[in-house]
């Protein structure tokens, strides 16, 4: 996806492994890691992207807080 849309320099959460499926839960407590761990510039965009069953999927953009 990060190279989809040409994002090079692509910070990309990926934290199954550490947290689990915990479905909807995943992309707040991702992006929440991220910015402990001061992964993310503050005043960043970042793209929020989830995915469901069937075709449902839904993403946002937001400023790193």
């Amino acid at each position: 996806m990060a190279r989809r849309i040409g994002a090079v320099n692509a910070v990309i959460a990926r934290d199954v492994v550490d947290s689990g499926n915990t479905s909807a839960a995943s992309i707040p407590l991702a992006f929440s890691k991220l910015v402990e761990r001061g992964e993310l510039e503050k005043g960043a965009p970042v793209l929020l992207f989830g995915f469901g069953g069937g075709l449902s999927y839904a993403g946002q953009v937001v400023h790193c807080p």
